[in-house]
């Protein structure tokens, strides 16, 4: 048996990131909250969602539950409901359905060996980690990009600096932070503009934490929205 409460406005916010990766997921229910991976089609981002109960306004779930799902089909009942509005989310007789402000839609699930089942993210060795303090500074450089399709990251031991290529009409951002990496470290990455846009759609004013490494690992970018929400994300680099 699954029945948890979540706030509309949280609610939004979780399908808007998952959205902006894949259209498909699997909902993974148990006792310890909720957790969803998505891909996008070409490999290059994917994104990992927990909720604890204590991301829940109410949350009873007394068993595992794997839910293959269409986003669309969720995001359609709230698309009406306002910000003071709360959301059920319910699983029993092995029917899946929403409920809010007397109206309850079932959701028909799809055959979970057709949606791409990622268990877990996969390890790298990163060699640096830092934290910015707002997501918006990253939004915001990379919105500035306009239609400038790719970018870079170089990291070494003191700095980070993001650029764009064409040096005539460069672009440039150094944050304010403090890195650790290992030593003597020294990278530089070129990123798709759309896909980091893409993969922090979620993301408000919160700080962000990155990782990465050496030429072929991805960036992780992770944040919190909230207690007991939080997300972990991988991009690609170009390579």
């Amino acid at each position: 048996m699954l029945e948890a409460t979540i706030k509309v406005p949280l609610m939004k916010n979780l399908l808007k990131g998952l959205q902006s990766v894949s259209e498909d997921c699997i909902l993974d229910f148990n006792t310890d909250g909720l957790t969803v991976h998505v891909v996008d089609s070409v490999r290059a981002k994917m994104l990992r969602l927990r909720v604890t109960p204590a991301g829940f306004e109410s949350y009873e779930c007394d068993e595992q539950h794997r839910l293959a799902v269409q986003l669309s089909k969720v995001k359609d009942i709230t698309k009406s409901l306002t910000a003071s509005d709360q959301l059920k989310l319910q699983f029993k007789e092995g029917q899946f359905s929403l409920v809010a402000n007397d109206m309850e839609r079932v959701v028909r699930l799809k055959r979970i060996e057709l949606v791409f089942d990622l268990p877990n993210m996969p390890p790298f060795d990163y060699e640096f980690n830092t934290t910015i303090e707002s997501s918006k500074e990253v939004k915001d450089y990379l919105k500035t990009l306009d239609k400038i399709p790719v970018f870079q990251v170089q990291v070494d031991s003191e700095n980070m600096v993001w650029r764009t290529l064409d040096r005539d009409e460069q672009i440039t951002w150094t944050p304010n932070l403090e890195l650790d990496c290992v030593e003597d470290f020294e990278n530089l990455q070129l990123f798709t503009t759309n896909q980091v846009l893409d993969l922090l759609s979620a993301t408000t004013k919160e700080p962000l934490q990155l990782r990465g490494g050496n030429s072929s690992c991805p960036m992780e970018f992770s944040w919190t929205p909230t207690t007991g929400v939080e997300f972990t994300g991988l991009v690609a680099p170009r390579l």
